[in-house]
């Protein structure tokens, strides 16, 4: 006892016992979150939770994107030299701050003969083995995979088309490549669609699985693969929709677990590469309408990524996911150019992609490579604008967390409890499970956690709270009441988590960005309850 506490007579004991008596009996019933009037046994805790604004989450259809292909551009020394990127802070391991890489592929790459993937152990080819290093490399690093494919030759010192589907009987077109004359088929010829089909549905029998593959780019057709400047058998542009279409149905249907994406630009589908087109907004509308996601390799270009692209882009905030790919290149670029477009140097090139990109509250942004490390836009960023690369992890893409729980702490078996919860986004970007194959996958569960392993003996889902709904600077406020019924008495630990329910056994899928203390598996902890 502390020596200079005060000691009270028994008289005034049992003063102070008589009116702790009278204030007990006049108690109120213990009331619940919202103020609603609960029995005596059901009591509340309240949970204040602290966000994590640094921790770069590997979270689907979120992040930096590294850059990567299959052809001799590519370093041999590709992941030693990423793992070692110099920086304005010294050297720093790239794959550290994304979460995917995509690999940009032409279909001769990917299928050299008919029949033969790169991804086969038979194949041997230089692609294949890049191929086999870039997708260990990855995994190794805990990064996803994307892909882009490419269909047409135009600006290739070779076919990007497999030589197979011209002998077959497809028709299509040369052009000139300094030297090099290449061909291309037409993307409305049927020969062609025959053998691409096939291609297509190999590939996503291989690459359709969320676990290692984030999202599915571009659609290979166009020229750079990117949907304009398309040059159809007719001379015309009758076939535009028709070719949309089938191509957009075809994707959608073979890779239903993964994201697919579209480029949108103000010239879709048409032989122009840069000209308004008035048919564009519907076609791209279309397409997001059957399910497709939006992707573009031009931001920061104020001439292809203008009044068009950004006034379209804004009648999508929030619904639907974007990818940023900045569309000012280094080594090819010249300094007349960007200052031509109001740039005075290569760090402002930097913000005006990273702008564009926060106006599009854009899911993901790109890490584009170059051979020569000190060329590219990944040493760009890491040397010129490595503030910004942390401001969009920090700010730019989606960033989960509840900042106040109200939940029951004691609790009788079968009763129905009340959940308070609201939740923040701390990132431009949403969370995108309203797209068709994250649809029904991601759901908020809270769990009666086994204190002594961490795991979920019980979850109850929220259906109401999705996550696609949180968006920036309007936290969203829910009242949950879980009934726990086949509950046995005990104690538990209540914990949140937003599960991916693709597993046979419920496993967390997206992470929370709080500084609290979660399982192995992923639960944030919350509080102890008793369950009477």
């Amino acid at each position: 006892m502390n020596p200079q506490a005060i000691s009270f007579g028994s008289r005034s004991i049992a003063a102070i016992l008589l009116m702790a008596a009278m204030v007990a009996a006049c108690k109120e019933p213990a009331e619940g979150p919202g103020g609603d009037s609960r029995p005596q046994e059901t009591t509340y805790a309240t949970v204040s939770i602290v966000p994590d604004r640094e921790t770069m989450y590997r979270n689907p259809f979120s992040g930096w994107v590294i850059y990567s292909g299959l052809g001799d551009g590519l370093s041999d020394n590709f992941w030693q030299e990423y793992d070692n990127m110099d920086s304005a802070v010294g050297k720093v391991k790239v794959s550290d701050y994304a979460n995917a890489l995509l690999i940009r592929s032409n279909w001769s790459q990917a299928e050299p003969e008919e029949g033969l993937y790169f991804w086969d152990e038979a194949c041997n080819t230089k692609p294949a083995r890049r191929f086999r290093m870039l997708r260990d490399g990855a995994r190794a690093r805990g990064l996803k995979l994307i892909f882009q494919l490419r269909t047409d030759s135009r600006d290739l010192h070779e076919n990007a088309c497999p030589d197979y589907v011209r002998a077959k009987g497809a028709k299509g077109f040369e052009s000139t490549t300094g030297s090099a004359k290449v061909w291309t088929p037409y993307p409305d010829d049927p020969v062609f669609q025959q053998c691409y089909e096939k291609f297509l549905r190999a590939f996503a029998k291989e690459f359709n699985n969320p676990d290692e593959v984030d999202w599915m780019g571009s659609w290979g057709i166009g020229k750079w693969g990117e949907y304009h400047s398309c040059i159809y058998s007719t001379g015309d542009e009758t076939p535009r929709e028709p070719v949309f279409d089938y191509f957009s149905d075809l994707f959608l249907e073979i890779f239903d677990k993964v994201p697919v994406c579209i480029n949108f630009h103000k010239a879709i589908g048409t032989g122009s590469g840069d000209k308004t087109d008035p048919d564009s907004q519907r076609l791209v509308q279309k397409g997001i309408d059957k399910g497709l996601c939006l992707t573009s390799g031009a931001f920061g270009m104020h001439g292809y990524y203008g009044s068009w692209e950004k006034g379209f882009i804004h009648t999508q905030k929030w619904k639907v996911p974007i990818h940023a790919e900045g569309g000012w290149v280094r080594a090819s670029h010249s300094m007349s150019a960007i200052n031509n477009d109001g740039y005075k140097d290569w760090a402002e090139v930097r913000r005006g992609e990273f702008d564009d990109a926060r106006d599009a509250c854009a899911n993901t942004m790109d890490f584009r490579y170059n051979a020569n490390i000190g060329m590219g836009e990944t040493w760009s960023w890491f040397n010129e604008a490595y503030d910004l690369v942390l401001e969009a992890i920090r700010t730019q893409f989606y960033r989960l967390y509840p900042d106040r729980i109200v939940l029951p702490e004691k609790v009788t078996a079968g009763s129905t409890a009340k959940i308070e919860h609201r939740w923040v986004n701390l990132g431009w970007a949403y969370c995108p499970t309203n797209i068709k194959p994250f649809k029904d996958r991601f759901r908020l569960g809270f769990g009666l956690l086994d204190p002594s392993t961490g795991k979920p003996v019980h979850i109850f889902y929220d259906n109401a709270a999705k996550p696609c709904d949180w968006t920036y600077g309007t936290p969203k406020s829910y009242t949950f009441s879980p009934t726990l019924s086949g509950v046995k008495a005990g104690r538990y630990e209540w914990g949140v988590a937003i599960l991916d329910l693709s597993r046979s056994t419920p496993v967390p899928g997206i992470q929370i960005a709080a500084k609290r203390e979660k399982t192995a598996d992923g639960w944030m902890k919350l509080s102890e309850v008793t369950v009477e």
